[in-house]
């Protein structure tokens, strides 16, 4: 028995309405019906099914007609329908079959013929929607590990050409720290790539070591503050390098180019059922930044990250990850930007 199940039933003789209600509903399916075709859509609309037993032969609308339309309309085509009819012949078998429909039963109904194919029929729905689910699901994760992986290679890059500058200027123990922190940074954004949730601790990590370098090699123009408002970090898994990018971003676009002292300040807080991380700088604003050339250069960390928040959204169903940007002012003159990203608190 499938209990939960919602069976709507199209048919035009009460008798065979009461009939396949009671042997159903004794089942523990739910059971709705109506007696006339063109009603069908709007039910459909109204309510979710499992499963459609229609009759072929109904006033105005016939069966066939309604079962052509239904699996021409991507909302309702993998809608399983179980025909119900007098006829027998091979032809009207043939047609029901090249239509879409799952199953075929003959009237006058045997009881225990109709909770066999019901109970068959929903079953394979069932598995093969789950079939489709894990391949879905199985596609998402590889794309946004693919993704998650894509660390920014101008980062990497500028990062070497940091190091020759410290050996060139014969800063030797600049150069044993930075290689140090580089190659653990490099190590962990490896290890992190290959896991589709790591711990918010091990993010902070990755987070805090990732800004002491590129503080380093923008030669200190901006300083930073972690401010984490996490009982027990070591216990929420969250998406790896979800929010490196808006970091990122803060300091290439914003801080890198403004004339007073820069300050970065990542704050993340727990509410009862999400992550709260919030981005704040003080640099020149997003439309400073919009004008100043650049170089050809966008970051590969910035384009991926939306197409990561729709996989994410896509993944739960819902959409539990959002962020928000917001222009910074004194008046009229641009103060910073703050990226408020949300994410759920809950991934296991």
């Amino acid at each position: 028995m499938l209990r939960g199940t919602s069976i709507l039933i199209v048919d035009d003789n009460r008798q065979i309405l009461e009939l396949v209600k009671h042997v159903l509903a004794e089942e523990g399916y739910d059971i709705s019906f109506i007696p006339k075709g063109q009603f069908l859509f709007k039910r459909l609309a109204a309510q979710h099914y499992d499963l459609v037993l229609l009759d072929i032969n109904l006033p105005g609308i016939s069966g066939f007609e309604l079962l052509a339309a239904m699996k021409s309309d991507p909302t309702y085509n993998m809608l399983p329908v179980i025909i119900i009819s007098a006829e027998e012949e091979d032809e009207t078998l043939a047609k029901c079959f090249d239509l879409g429909a799952s199953d075929y039963i003959k009237k006058p109904i045997h009881h225990e013929i109709l909770k066999a194919r019901v109970r068959s029929v929903i079953s394979a729905s069932r598995f093969h929607q789950s079939a489709i689910q894990a391949q879905k699901q199985e596609a998402l994760r590889a794309r946004m590990k693919m993704l998650s992986s894509q660390m920014n290679p101008h980062f990497i890059f500028n990062s070497l050409s940091s190091i020759q500058e410290f050996v060139l200027a014969n800063e030797t123990d600049k150069v044993l720290d930075y290689l140090s922190e580089f190659a653990g940074l490099m190590r962990q954004n490896l290890e992190n790539s290959m896991l589709p949730h790591i711990t918010l601790s091990n993010e902070i990590q990755f987070l805090r070591t990732y800004l002491k370098l590129e503080r380093t090699r923008f030669n200190n123009v901006f300083d930073f503050e972690l401010r984490i408002k996490v009982a027990a970090p070591e216990t929420i898994m969250i998406p790896p390098m979800l929010i490196q990018p808006f970091l990122e971003n803060a300091i290439i676009h914003g801080l890198r180019k403004s004339p007073r002292p820069g300050k970065l300040v990542l704050e993340i807080q727990e509410t009862e059922e999400s992550l709260k991380c919030s981005i704040m700088d003080n640099g020149v604003g997003r439309e400073a930044s919009w004008a100043i050339p650049k170089n050809g250069h966008r970051s590969m960390a910035m384009s991926n990250i939306e197409a990561r928040m729709e996989l994410l959204n896509m993944e739960f169903g819902v959409d539990v990850f959002s962020v928000a940007i917001e222009d910074l002012k004194q008046g009229d003159e641009p103060t910073g930007t703050l990226v408020t990203l949300c994410l759920p608190n809950d991934l296991h």
